[in-house]
C-alpha cells in the first residue's frame, strides 16, 4: 500500500483522487488555497480538483448558492405534490416529515440521502420548477443516486455495512472497532475505499485480540 502524500498545489489530480480526504481536511485545503470553503464534501473535492487541473483560484466559484431564509415556513397541511422546492418555504423539516408520513400512510417518516442530494442539486441549479413530487420520484428510483458524486462520500458507511454483511464479522467481539482498523488501512492508501474479505485475512494477527473466545 502507498501512504497518502501531503497535499501540494502541484499534486497530480489523479493522485489526489486515489486517496481519502476528510471533509475538514478538504475545507482546510480550500482555505489555504483561496477556494470556496462551504459546501458538501463532493463540492469541496470539485474545487480542489479544479485547482489541480490548472484553474486559477479566483476563477473557482461557489457552485451552490445559499438558500434564502424564507418566512413563514410551510406547515404540513399546506404542502402538496405541486409545492415548489425553492422559494415556497419548503424545507426538509418536521413539517415535511409529517406530510410524507401522511402521504405514504405510515406513522413515522425518515428522510433518505437521495432526498437531501436532490434538494442540494435543486439549490445548486436554482431549479424553480422542481416540486415535492420530484422528491417522491427519487425515492422510487435507486438509479437517481447510485452515480451521484455526493453518494460517493458515504464510503465509510458502505465499508461498515459490507464488513458487517461478511459472516467473518460475527467472529469478533467489537466488529465496529475491527471495521475502523481495516478502514484506516485503506483510507490512507491508494487502494479502493471499499471492504474486501482479503483485508481481514491480511490483517488477521492485528485483529486477533478482538476474536470471540472459541
Amino acid at each position: 500500500m502507498t501512504k497518502r502524500p501531503d497535499f501540494t498545489q502541484t499534486m497530480n489530480p489523479l493522485v489526489f483522487k486515489r486517496f481519502y480526504w476528510y471533509q475538514a481536511e478538504l475545507r482546510q485545503i480550500c482555505l489555504q488555497q483561496g477556494l470556496p470553503t462551504t459546501g458538501t464534501k463532493a463540492e469541496l473535492t470539485a474545487y480542489v480538483l479544479a485547482l489541480l487541473n490548472g484553474q486559477a483560484p479566483q476563477d473557482i466559484h461557489l457552485v451552490r448558492k445559499r438558500r434564502r431564509k424564507l418566512s413563514p415556513k410551510l406547515t404540513a397541511e399546506h404542502i402538496t405534490l405541486d409545492t415548489k422546492l425553492l422559494n415556497s418555504g419548503f424545507a426538509l423539516n418536521q413539517e415535511a416529515r409529517s406530510f410524507f408520513a401522511h402521504y405514504f400512510g405510515i406513522q413515522k417518516f425518515s428522510f433518505r440521502k437521495s432526498m437531501a442530494i436532490k434538494m442540494r442539486t435543486v439549490e445548486r441549479l436554482a431549479d424553480t420548477s422542481a416540486t415535492v413530487a420530484d422528491l417522491i420520484a427519487v425515492l422510487a428510483s435507486t438509479s437517481a443516486t447510485t452515480k451521484s458524486a455526493e453518494e460517493a462520500t458515504y464510503q465509510w458507511n458502505n465499508f461498515v455495512k459490507d464488513f458487517c454483511n461478511d459472516p467473518i464479522s460475527k467472529l469478533y467481539t467489537e466488529p465496529l472497532k475491527v471495521a475502523a482498523i481495516l478502514w484506516q488501512k485503506v483510507r490512507d492508501s491508494d487502494q479502493p475505499k471499499s471492504y474486501r474479505h482479503a483485508l481481514v485475512v491480511k490483517h488477521a494477527s492485528e485483529l486477533s485480540r478482538f476474536l470471540k473466545p472459541s
